[in-house]
Order: C-alpha cells, then sequence, then structure tokens
C-alpha cells in the first residue's frame, strides 16, 4: 500500500514539474516567431510590452532603434578583432621604397677657362627618394676631368659633355665649351716700349736745353760785371 502511495506522489511530482516547464516555455515564446524574429506577449509577460525578441535563445528584449543589442554586440567584437588585426598587420608592413623620378643639373655653365675650376651640383626629384646618391662623368677626361662632388678642373681647350646620374638610372647632360686663356699682342709690348722710350728722350733734352741757358745766363752777367769795371776805372782816371 505504502508502495502506491509513493508511486502516486512521485507521479504527482513529475506532472507538476511538466506544468512549470510548458509554462515556463509558453512565457518565453508566447506564440511563433513572426518573419521579423519577433514574439507578439499579448499579456505582456516578459515586462517590454505587447512585442519582443529572443534572437537564437537570448533572453526577451526588445530592438532600440531596429538593432539587436546581442547581434551588435557580436559585430563590435568582430570589429574589434578585425581593427586589432589591421592594425597588427600595419605595423608588420615594410615601408616602400621611393624611386628617382628626375635630376635635374643645377648650373648654367657654357665655357670655362683652361685651368679653372668649377663646381656643379644636381637636384633629386621627388625630394623624399630614398636614395639620392649622384655620380659625376666627364666624356673626354684630358679636356676636363670631374670628380664625385662634381668640380670640374679644366685641362685643355675642347668641348667636353659633363653627365650626372641617380642611383637608378636617371641622367642629366651639360656641354662645356674649355677655352684657352687670352694672349698679350706682341704689338703692344713694342708700342708700350717706344713709348717708355720717347718718354725717356724728351726728359733728357728738357734737362740740356735747361742746362745751357743757366749757363748762357751766367756768360752775361759776367760780361756785363767786366763792362762795368771797365766803364768805372776809366771815369775815374780821367
Amino acid at each position: 500500500m505504502r508502495k502506491n502511495k509513493g508511486k502516486i506522489a512521485l507521479s504527482v511530482l513529475i506532472f507538476l514539474t511538466g506544468i512549470i516547464l510548458i509554462g515556463s516555455n509558453s512565457y518565453s515564446h508566447s506564440g511563433r516567431t513572426d518573419s521579423n524574429g519577433g514574439h507578439k506577449d499579448n499579456k505582456n509577460k516578459s515586462g517590454l510590452g505587447g512585442y519582443h525578441y529572443h534572437c537564437g535563445g537570448y533572453p526577451a528584449h526588445l530592438h532600440t532603434n531596429g538593432v539587436c543589442p546581442y547581434s551588435s554586440s557580436s559585430s563590435s567584437n568582430k570589429s574589434s578583432t578585425s581593427n586589432s588585426s589591421t592594425s597588427n598587420k600595419k605595423t608588420t608592413t615594410q615601408p616602400s621604397t621611393v624611386a628617382v623620378t628626375e635630376i635635374q643639373i643645377n648650373e648654367k655653365v657654357d665655357s670655362i677657362i683652361v685651368g679653372e675650376n668649377k663646381k656643379l651640383t644636381a637636384t633629386i626629384k621627388p625630394s623624399n627618394a630614398t636614395n639620392k646618391n649622384v655620380t659625376w662623368k666627364s666624356s673626354d677626361e684630358s679636356i676636363a676631368t670631374v670628380s664625385q662632388d662634381g668640380e670640374i678642373n679644366a685641362i685643355k681647350s675642347g668641348i667636353v659633355d659633363i653627365t650626372a646620374t641617380s642611383s637608378n638610372g636617371k641622367t642629366s647632360t651639360i656641354k662645356i665649351n674649355i677655352k684657352e686663356a687670352p694672349k698679350v699682342q706682341n704689338s703692344t709690348l713694342i708700342k708700350t716700349s717706344q713709348t717708355q722710350t720717347n718718354t725717356n728722350n724728351v726728359a733728357t733734352t728738357d734737362g740740356d736745353d735747361s742746362n745751357d741757358g743757366y749757363a748762357i745766363a751766367g756768360l752775361v752777367i759776367l760780361f756785363g760785371a767786366l763792362g762795368g769795371a771797365y766803364w768805372y776805372d776809366k771815369k775815374h782816371k780821367k
């Protein structure tokens, strides 16, 4: 008898548990999910109003501004993970090389006198080029040489090309005429010598004429003195 009562009590307990589970299920899913993924809650058992969402098993909730708080949280986590991954990629990316697009010799030199030196410079474009090295070269080093600093040394007369080359082969060239230094004409030296000689002769002649004048003046004074003495002596003797 006691065993039968125990079975009856167990059956009642199982029945009540089933009713509770059915009520709970009815509360969470009061009606089928519509095309928007939501549920009607006519008796407002959820306390969220007459309509709410579960979105695949989440607790009853509303979509404020049409956005599911659970899906947006998931998206945020994905976005954060994506941004973090992108950031990591950026930090590991190696900087790219900036190539030279143009090189230009700055000075405009048409000619140089033999024995003279002239310093040349060159501009690299773009200004942020990775390698700005410049190589200088002369087309004929017997006429003029150029150092790797761009300094030209004119050796003999002739025409020579001076070229500046960038690290990636861009070039700039100027043509220079190396000229002999102007020579002094012999006729000029002869004329100068003759002029100096004539000047010395004139100076000497002028000096002689001056001396002759002094001598004549002295003779006139002497003869005058003698004549005066003679006249004075003759007058007193009478």
